[in-house]
């Protein structure tokens, strides 16, 4: 039987080779990227202040928003997308709210949206489920209209969320390739003064949006719930409902895009903002969500290699990412406890000593244990420093070692979802939004859109 000790040394060296040969070069490539594409980490700061585009002729872009008793956000998002994305369609989709989310919708649009509203028990059935009932609205538009579908985008937008200005005619470009299905924008977490919206920040703003800016190389772009671009034309060869029912809709409709033979993309020239959640159930619940949708997604991985349209590299990507919390979140959170333990015991860390020795080499091992957890996070958290205008670099560098702690949201997430997935449990709560002052926006003439219905 092999000891613990070289057990857990294994362990921690695979898991650093997994770490450093999948995420490493993505981070690389999408630094690369972006000094690419702007010349700077953070060119993209500026982006809030720039007067809004139009659409560039021939395009259409429908905005999709999703709502379960949104009131509190909704009017200013309505509001927001009106003066700050000219040209696009608004459709806000109520689900079954009981609150004055459509009231207040109809209300913030004057007759330039469209409110659908779905009522029990159809309703409440999942954001996909949702989307699918909005995506519906749109074909009838665009069959009305004679619109071209390979020139119409379909946007989701959170009732939370906020594109930069003109965010809209960025993006309609980058399907000037044909093979282009899909774009995600690059997404930030507002409220950056709270700790735990600054770690969110840090997670999405930088790591994240490096790893997708990397895989603009690979065309496997992850596509999120907000601030999500899909062509009409790629909708329509997955299927009449795109949007599966799963935890994540938007990952599972990435992954249907790949098989299908299209490729997802990204731009520095836009990005969308959103909340984040300092309620530690909240956000717990939040994330198990999130892991059960990623964890659940890997029955798709057949799917991907026989008989997909994908290229070899996004099924190279998007296998290593769909197995990322299996071979990386589950077996660390185990790792790390156990060398804790031997820490706290006096044995050392296990990785960089041997099971007895003297004190000063167990230290000493304990610092290169803490050293190599920690390395990934102090680079992190240099490369969110220069993205980002409101942060000095000695915070940052302290935020790099409180993520240590930030991680064990992961895993007890992770573990949390792989229950409820050995017990077969589905069922989700959406996260509450918290009310916000409106946002001045840069003013551009709205032409009118089609009129309100309910």
């Amino acid at each position: 039987m092999i000891p613990w000790e070289t057990t857990a040394r294994i362990a921690t060296l695979a898991i650093v080779m997994i770490t450093l040969l999948y995420n490493g070069p993505l981070v690389v490539m999408g630094v690369l990227f972006a000094r690419r594409s702007d010349g700077s980490l953070g060119s993209q700061l500026v982006l809030d202040g720039q007067p809004p585009a139009a659409l560039p002729a021939g395009w259409s872009v429908f905005v999709l928003v999703p709502c379960l008793n949104e009131e509190r956000v909704i009017s200013h998002t309505v509001r927001g997308l009106l003066a700050s994305q000219p040209g696009t369609r608004v459709i806000v989709v109520d689900d079954g709210s009981d609150d004055a989310t459509a009231r207040r919708a109809m209300s913030a649009g004057a007759g330039r949206i469209t409110v659908v509203t779905r009522t029990l028990p159809e309703a409440r059935l999942g954001k996909g489920a949702a989307l699918n009932t909005g995506l519906r609205c749109v074909r009838r538009r665009v069959e009305c209209e004679g619109l071209d579908p390979a020139r119409v985008l379909v946007c989701v937008l959170d009732a939370d969320g906020r594109m930069t200005p003109g965010a809209a005619s960025q993006v309609v470009p980058l399907f000037g390739v044909p093979t282009v299905g899909g774009a995600q924008l690059a997404v930030r977490i507002r409220g950056r003064g709270h700790g735990a919206l600054r770690l969110q920040d840090l997670e999405f703003w930088g790591l994240s949006a490096m790893n997708q800016f990397g895989r603009v190389s690979t065309g496997s772009v992850s596509m999120g719930g907000n601030g999500q671009f899909t062509r009409l034309s790629a909708l329509d060869t997955i299927g009449e409902q795109p949007w599966s029912d799963s935890l994540t809709e938007d990952l599972d409709l990435g992954i249907s895009l790949a098989v299908h033979g299209w490729t997802v993309t990204s731009t520095t020239g836009a990005y969308v903002s959103q909340q984040g959640l300092t309620d530690p159930r909240r956000l717990l619940r939040q994330r198990t969500r999130w892991f059960q949708g990623h964890m659940s997604a890997v029955k798709r991985l057949p799917e991907l290699w026989a008989g997909s349209r994908a290229t070899p590299w996004a099924r190279v990507e998007l296998t290593c990412y769909l197995l990322n919390p299996y071979l990386v979140t589950l077996p660390w959170s185990v790792v790390q406890q156990y060398v804790l333990f031997r820490i706290v015991g006096g044995h050392g860390a296990g990785l960089f000593t041997l099971p007895s020795g003297p004190l000063w080499l167990q230290v000493l091992g304990g610092i290169g244990w803490y050293a190599l957890s920690s390395v990934g996070y102090l680079a992190l958290a240099l490369l969110y420093w220069r993205r980002t205008g409101d942060l000095p670099i000695w915070k940052a560098l302290l935020y790099s070692h409180a993520f240590l702690l930030w991680i064990y949201v992961s895993f007890i997430a992770a573990w949390r979802a792989a229950w409820r997935m050995a017990i077969r449990r589905k069922g989700w709560i959406k996260s509450e939004r918290t009310e916000e002052a409106a946002v001045a926006t840069a003013r551009a003439v709205v032409p009118p859109v089609t009129r309100g219905a309910r």
